[in-house]
């Protein structure tokens, strides 16, 4: 018992690195759930029920947060730590998804975070506000490297921008 509770910790503890930074550039990082569990067999952390993630610059909520580690060769591998010999290939949070960021909240039923590329694409009603602004469409992708946005429409819900102008004289 005491040995699966040092592999656990040691799971989250590269999980938490690996996903939220460097050794060099780490910020704290807290995720809260009802429930936690690691499966080998897919090479996964899942977080469910009320998951609330937490660092200095976001927040993300969701029902369910899904961490999907790279394998080696198409086998887990059987080391992962801190030293990198795991890496994070996406996250993906589903159900009531709430992320928030300085004044902007982006809300949709599924939000996929692939970190090497850093890019998140956010499905099934995707909102994003800021302030009085907002846009919405079918699916929303966002370059963070590149702080840039595509918005695609599609048959069941075509862009939406909403946005304040100044009144006209």
């Amino acid at each position: 018992m005491r040995r699966s509770m040092i592999f656990m910790a040691g799971i989250l503890a590269m999980v938490f690195m690996a996903t939220f930074g460097q050794a060099q550039d780490q910020v704290p990082v807290k995720i809260l759930s009802d429930k936690m569990e690691y499966v080998q067999e897919n090479n996964t952390v899942v977080f469910t029920g009320n998951v609330h993630v937490d660092r200095e610059d976001f927040q993300i909520w969701s029902d369910r947060l899904t961490v999907f580690m790279e394998s080696s060769g198409g086998q887990a591998q059987q080391g992962m730590g801190p030293d990198g010999s795991q890496d994070i290939e996406k996250l993906l949070a589903e159900g009531s998804v709430r992320i928030e960021r300085d004044q902007q909240v982006g809300t949709s039923d599924k939000a996929t975070y692939w970190t090497k590329r850093g890019v998140v694409v956010m499905e099934g009603n995707p909102v994003l506000q800021d302030g009085e602004s907002s846009i919405s469409g079918e699916v929303i992708t966002y370059h963070l490297q590149d702080n840039r946005g595509v918005v695609e429409g599609g048959q069941r819900q075509r862009v939406q921008a909403i946005f304040s102008a100044p009144a006209t004289p």
